[in-house]
């Protein structure tokens, strides 16, 4: 497929795929003509990772590179690739968090880290069978290890927002706009 189309089935513009390209998020085609370049399925299913990272995982480029390379780069285990994901979304330790949420005067929020603690190994047992379905394939068990870190963080997020938003409701009542 040409560029054009490759930019329509992915819905990313044609100068962003140009531009994925130059950063090395994206190789480049195979040159068909002094002026021509085909791209395969491959290239459209890389395209969706990278989307992936930069839109819903937020992922600065050069971070976003460093992901690609890790699920990409055939030496390393997935736990490897697992801790190269986790290392770029991560946004600060419990201790981190913590320390904040006391300079601003909530230390009691350490009073749920063990209820956090245990809904988190709950849910990181669940997190790393659907990894493991694809033991099959390194590739696979790579790219499953960066989407798992990136989507889960925000699907996880999104889930705990709607939940408060229900515990809100039974505890305070309804809001006027509900």
């Amino acid at each position: 497929m040409q560029i054009n189309e490759l930019a329509e089935r992915s819905g990313i513009p044609v100068a962003t795929i140009k531009y994925y390209v130059r950063e090395g998020l994206l190789p480049g085609g195979n040159r068909t003509g002094y002026n021509r370049v085909a791209y395969d399925e491959s290239h459209l299913h890389r395209l969706r990772l990278v989307r992936t990272l930069v839109e819903v995982g937020r992922l600065p480029i050069a971070t976003a590179k460093e992901v690609v390379a890790a699920v990409h780069d055939p030496s390393p285990s997935v736990h490897s690739s697992l801790g190269v994901t986790q290392r770029a979304v991560a946004e600060g330790s419990v201790a981190d968090v913590l320390e904040v949420a006391d300079a601003l005067g909530h230390a009691d929020l350490a009073e749920l880290l063990t209820a956090y603690h245990k809904a988190a190994e709950q849910l990181a047992a669940l997190e790393i069978q659907w990894l493991a379905k694809a033991s099959g394939n390194l590739d696979q068990l790579a790219e499953r290890a960066v989407v798992g870190t990136v989507l889960g963080d925000a699907l996880l997020a999104a889930t705990r927002r709607e939940a408060q938003r229900n515990a809100s409701r039974a505890a305070f009542g309804p809001d006027p706009q509900d």
